[in-house]
């Protein structure tokens, strides 16, 4: 049919029609086709010459021509319709078309349609990844707080987008004008960027920015500003750019920054804090050695010539030298707490255990009471164990505190027992020290293990101490990973207990 001459259609236009990508048909009054091309057959899958006089109703199926019937009537009526539908294409894949209904006319009467169906589908796929690409670009805007600016040179026309509107804080009927944009920018940064537009229009060098600038509410903010120049045939034509508000990210530098400088402040004087412990450290040690060795020498004078007084059945000397060396004494025990707190205690390193024989852990803390209370000492052992593991110079001062304040808070001449256990959960050595005093003052139990806190047993005793020794006890302890404890407390006495953790293999 398309190629026939008898048909009215001259034969050069048969063939263009025929080869036309789109759908090219005509209908009559009766709704049969009269003509069709070639897309037909890549559509509908029917050679064209077979569609000379079919119904469009056959053609198109029930379902689809009652969709097209109300364009078709309308057509026939002399209206021009244009529509878009969603269509079975070529092997049953939906397709995007765009259907126009021409009416032709003979002597003003309609007598049939064109039907002119052009498949839209790539078009419409790449309007919709357009708009995502919008959507996506919108949402990055938004994100990043990005504005867009654009200034036509030729026409001298600015175009701000909503976000540079929003960042300059002005309304969406501002009217932008050519490098208005400068003036918001503070006083001492607007020559910055005026050299850089400059640059760009000359030079076509672009900038990044970032610069102080006051908002249309002058609220000062800070921006990053980017620029470049578009050229057509080596012609400065258009100035585009963006803006970024980053007044927070400003303030999130400058914070950082402090915190740096804070952080190194503070290293620095950790450094010197850490040099002049150790400047005490050294020098405690000089103490240590200048004080302690005179009155332990001192103490050796004393004993020796106590010793040959009482040889000599010299009673009154004897006894006065007897009493010095119990004074000597106290201020050697003296000194060792004020030392142990002030340099043991605050040492920075952990401390160094070693296996320590327990026998004699216990024979030099007696040997630090007064000579004349030594015997007073019971050691009951309940333990075959030997050896443990801890750092006897700290355990020794631990062990004398407790046993100092037992013989000082009992009744003169009550034994005091120092008992030796071990338990095993948790695996560990228990020194236990009893006395027989009158226990001590509930007012001072919650803060028994303090510093400068006197014990002040309800017993005879007299006189008041430096309140260290509870306070050394409790550190050494903790030092050792270990623990004090009050285990009684009553009118018969007061009983302490140490417990010096150990590991499997100690």
């Amino acid at each position: 049919m398309n190629d026939s001459p008898e048909r009215g259609a001259a034969p050069f236009l048969n063939r263009a029609l025929a080869h036309m990508p789109s759908m090219l048909a005509y209908w009559d009054r009766e709704l049969r086709c009269r003509y069709a091309n070639r897309a037909y057959e890549q559509w509908f899958g029917v050679d064209p010459e077979a569609l000379f006089g079919t119904s469009i109703r056959d053609l198109l199926g029930p379902a689809l021509f009652a969709l097209n019937e109300p364009f078709m009537r309308a057509a026939l009526r002399g209206e021009t319709q244009t529509f878009e539908r969603v269509v079975p294409g070529p092997g049953g894949v939906m397709r995007h078309s765009l259907a126009r209904y021409l009416p032709d006319r003979v002597e003003g009467e309609v007598v049939g349609f064109v039907a002119y169906v052009t498949d839209v589908t790539q078009l419409k796929q790449a309007e919709a990844a357009l708009r995502a690409s919008e959507a996506l670009l919108d949402r990055a805007v938004r994100v990043a707080g990005v504005g867009a600016w654009e200034v036509d040179l030729r026409s001298q026309v600015s175009t701000w987008s909503a976000r540079t509107r929003q960042i300059m804080e002005v309304g969406p009927d501002y009217r932008a004008v050519p490098f208005g944009s400068l003036a918001f920018y503070a006083a001492e940064a607007r020559p910055v960027i005026e050299a850089a537009v400059q640059e760009a229009v000359a030079h076509g060098t672009p900038w990044d920015l970032e610069l102080p600038l006051v908002t249309a509410t002058g609220r000062a903010i800070w921006v990053r500003s980017f620029g470049e120049v578009e050229l057509e045939d080596g012609v400065p034509v258009r100035l585009v750019g963006a803006l970024q508000d980053i007044t927070v990210q400003r303030r999130r530098s400058a914070e950082l920054q402090r915190e740096q400088s804070l952080r190194q402040q503070l290293e620095q004087h950790a450094q010197q804090l850490d040099r002049l412990l150790r400047e005490r450290g050294e020098m405690l040690d000089v103490l240590a050695h200048e004080v302690r060795q005179p009155l332990h020498n001192a103490s050796a004078a004393l004993q020796s010539a106590a010793a040959a007084l009482a040889e000599v059945d010299e009673q009154v000397a004897s006894h006065r030298l007897t009493r010095a060396q119990e004074v000597m004494g106290q201020v050697l025990a003296s000194i060792d707490n004020t030392l142990a707190v002030a340099s043991l205690l605050a040492r920075p390193t952990p401390i160094q255990r070693v296996d320590t024989d327990i026998d004699t852990l216990l024979a030099v803390a007696i040997t630090d009471m007064p000579a004349g209370e030594r015997e007073r000492v019971n050691i009951e052992r309940a333990t075959v164990t030997r050896t443990a593991s801890m750092d006897m110079s700290l355990m020794r001062l631990a062990l004398r505190n407790l046993l100092a304040n037992a013989l000082k808070y009992s009744t003169p001449g009550s034994p005091v027992t120092l008992r030796v256990s071990d338990s095993d959960l948790p695996l560990a050595l228990v020194l236990e020290v009893h006395d027989q005093g009158g226990g001590i003052r509930a007012e001072l139990l919650p803060r028994l293990f303090e510093r400068d806190v006197h014990v002040g047993s309800t017993g005879p005793a007299s006189g008041r101490g430096q309140g260290l020794g509870l306070y050394i006890a409790r550190r050494v302890m903790e030092l050792h990973g270990g623990r004090i404890g009050l285990v009684r407390n009553n009118a018969d006495g007061v009983t302490m207990r140490l417990v010096i953790e150990q590991s499997p293999g100690d």
